[in-house]
């Protein structure tokens, strides 16, 4: 079976009926809350703006402060608003799901076969 490119604006919902594992590639998701998989549910109180591969950075808030020196002498801050961890690249056997609370997303599932 080949891969399959889930993409859209609202919400992601998979189940692999594909009869094997498969892996399950996050390369854009914006706004997630909440996500599920394989019967593990993992929920954050502050949603970060955007997760994806090469991509899990929210910059807001002041909880966490980071200064960074230019080669002119001046600083630039910035600060993550909350801790927060989702994975962006999962594995899930057959019959498995997968669903994320979110706005757009685009994600590739890839069978283990290939």
């Amino acid at each position: 079976m080949a891969s399959q490119v889930l993409s859209g604006s609202s919400n992601v919902s998979y189940t692999n009926n594909t009869g094997q594992n498969v892996r399950i590639v996050i390369n854009y998701m914006e706004t997630p809350s909440s996500m599920s998989w394989a019967g593990v549910t993992k929920a954050v109180a502050s949603t970060p703006l955007a997760i994806g591969r090469n991509l899990a950075f929210n910059n807001g808030g002041a909880t966490t402060s980071l200064a960074v020196s230019s080669n002119n002498g001046t600083s630039q801050e910035g600060s993550e608003t909350s801790n927060f961890a989702f994975p962006t690249e999962i594995m899930i056997a057959s019959g498995q799901t997968f669903s994320a609370t979110c706005s757009a997303y685009n994600i590739v599932v890839i069978p283990e076969a290939g």
